[in-house]
């Protein structure tokens, strides 16, 4: 019985613990130690790495099919409100985020695509960003592109000559549902030299939770996708320029629950006290004291 009550403390300790403390992360959003893999479909010739907290690099080699694109993001579920680790931004609140890319090809033939944005599903229903098109390994054109509810937006085509390197911008303003997106030929620097937004979509969504994400894709927008030779996208130096992000945990422990652990544990007490008096196991509890009581009573003349 000893065993038992100690269990019984146990768990009520752990369990108010794990209330009192709630969720806890002390990683930051710009280490993508902490940021997970997506690939919509899978494809045995795309693959991802992070190489280190501040890079990763995403990889398409042969042929690819059109439409199949690898990446990462900022959280661990399909959407932040089911994440249980990573980080992503309030709708409520404006925000801007930016990230460099190098685009590496070698005999790469087909056009891919790579880009940044930000979106409230895994899956990019609710989604925006800039992103670049590569053609035979070589730069193409800079667009922005968006989805609501699954449904492509047409895409805005902006910017200066592509490069093969440079910074991607993403600024979201919560007071109009504005996303703007925006390009750097110059990695690390604070601002974009262009951009364009797409004026108030984020009305259009849902109003969730708004993770980041960048990927790379074969596509086959005018020309064929990718077919042979092989192509790296390398992201890196992910950086918050305005915002702060929120840390995604599961639920703390509710206060019913709780309660109910309390009192159910509070019920195995009594029944063992109880049990423990009727076969004056131990140094007995009141109870059997006050039992013994009453039985000499009525047998005393």
């Amino acid at each position: 019985m000893k065993i038992r009550r100690g269990f019984v403390l146990t768990a009520i300790k752990l369990l108010v613990a794990a209330h009192a403390m709630g969720p806890t992360r002390t990683e930051a959003i710009t280490d993508f130690g902490t940021w997970t893999q997506v690939q919509d479909p899978a494809h045995p010739g795309m693959s991802g790495r992070v190489d280190n907290a501040s890079q990763i690099t995403l990889s398409a080699s042969g042929a690819v099919p059109a439409a199949t694109d690898i990446g990462y993001q900022s959280v661990d579920g399909p959407s932040a409100a089911a994440a249980t680790g990573g980080h992503y931004f309030s709708a409520g609140e404006s925000f801007h985020v930016a990230i460099d890319y190098d685009v590496i090809a070698a005999s790469s033939v087909g056009l891919a695509a790579l880009g940044f944005g930000v979106g409230e599903d895994a899956e990019g229903r609710n989604s925006a960003g800039p992103a670049l098109a590569v053609d035979n390994g070589n730069p193409l054109a800079f667009s922005g592109g968006a989805r609501v509810n699954d449904v492509t937006q047409p895409p805005v085509l902006f910017g200066p000559a592509a490069t093969s390197s440079g910074r991607f911008f993403v600024r979201y303003d919560a007071a109009s549902g504005d996303v703007v997106f925006g390009v750097n030929a110059t990695q690390g620097t604070a601002s974009p030299t262009h951009s364009n937004a797409f004026s108030g979509i984020q009305n259009s969504w849902n109003g969730n939770g708004l993770l980041v994400s960048f990927f790379l894709r074969s596509d086959s927008a005018i020309f064929p996708p990718l077919s042979s030779g092989t192509i790296d996208a390398v992201f890196s130096n992910f950086e918050v320029l305005e915002g702060t992000p929120v840390a995604a945990a599961p639920e703390p422990i509710s206060g019913p629950l709780l309660w109910s652990a309390v009192l159910l544990s509070q019920g195995l007490w009594l029944r063992e006290g109880f049990s423990r008096s009727s076969t004056g196991g131990g140094r007995g509890w009141r109870t059997s004291r006050l039992a013994a009581r009453r039985r000499r009573s009525r047998t005393e003349p």
